[in-house]
């Protein structure tokens, strides 16, 4: 397992490191030093080896620091020249940042400085021209909609769904650095009506999508109609929507569901939180019900290397409005 410490100019450390476990969660492993007016060299390096000297002997240790040659790399330079399994990226953002805490406890500290650098470059895009030409291997289709396959009586069979989420979000940070590389998937599909229909809104969930993995946007009846389409047996998918109530209608078309993980819903004014990232209102404690009766299995998990809390009728009757 690798240590991170995380040190900047400023408290930019800190609200990046905040930033991060808002998508992946707290790690404790995860360490924040800051730089502050008035303090040098020999302060950095004093907070440093007392974050040290609470670890484990020669325990692998990554330095994630903001500018080259400034201060908290300077600092951090010195302690690493006499420390063996310690090295240190400089460029931290946030994409980096989660990046790494998705592969440290995997990979070894070589391996992990790697990742960083790769994903720091690979991060850099532009709403005009989020793959710059160079870089294109090929051309990643953007459409709305799977498209459409003749049905072949001779085979049988249904996609796997590799993860069925309820995320207001869809496609965003957490899913590509947590669930697709969890579950291996090899396409995700977004499944909303409203976003589907929006131009814009699907666009931008598409540019998340990793070069490597396809990306849909499509309503429930056409995740329906896909689901029943042979041309897609076999193959592992992740299956995003935004509300319980969708995935009782997927269900009602016929498509087979028996694991649910519920990781985000957005908070509004009437809602209630049954946990930090889930809020929900009547209408979807009336969905989660209709899901149990249903013989689904449904768990509150924010990210791949959290625990799974199970959601109970008990749970949900314990909600007042």
């Amino acid at each position: 397992m690798t240590h991170l410490i995380v040190a900047t100019h400023g408290k930019f450390s800190e609200e990046i490191v905040n930033s991060a476990a808002m998508v992946f969660g707290e790690d404790e492993n995860t360490h924040v030093v800051t730089f502050l007016p008035g303090e040098g060299g020999d302060d950095l390096v004093a907070k440093y080896n007392a974050i040290l000297e609470t670890l484990p002997e020669n325990e692998p240790v990554l330095f994630m620091v903001d500018l080259f040659g400034g201060s908290p790399y300077n600092a951090a330079a010195r302690v690493a020249t006499n420390r063996e399994n310690t090295d240190i990226v400089t460029g931290i953002s946030l994409p980096m940042l989660l990046e790494t805490l998705d592969a440290k406890d995997s990979a070894s500290l070589e391996e992990l400085v790697e990742t960083a650098k790769e994903v720091g470059v690979m991060a850099v895009k532009s709403f005009r021209n989020p793959e710059p030409k160079s870089a294109k291997t090929e051309e990643k289709p953007a459409v709305a909609a799977v498209p459409a396959a003749p049905r072949d009586p001779n085979l049988k069979g249904n996609m796997n769904i590799s993860l069925l989420r309820i995320d207001s979000r869809l496609i965003h940070g957490q899913v590509m650095t947590s669930w697709a590389k969890a579950v291996k998937c090899e396409a995700i599909f977004a499944i909303n009506d409203g976003v589907a229909k929006d131009d814009i809104r699907r666009e931008l969930l598409l540019q998340i999508v990793p070069s490597h993995l396809k990306g849909y946007v499509i309503t429930v009846e056409k995740a329906i109609k896909v689901w029943h389409n042979p041309k897609y047996a076999g193959k592992n998918i992740i299956w995003l929507v935004t509300n319980p109530a969708d995935i009782v209608r997927l269900i009602e078309g016929g498509v087979k569901i028996s694991d649910v993980n519920v990781g985000g819903m957005t908070y509004r004014e009437g809602d209630k939180l049954i946990s930090q990232a889930v809020a929900v209102n009547k209408d979807d404690v009336a969905a989660f019900k209709k899901l149990l009766e249903l013989g689904v299995n449904m768990s509150l998990q924010q990210v791949a290397a959290n625990r799974k809390e199970p959601l109970t009728k008990e749970k949900l009757d314990a909600i007042q409005f």
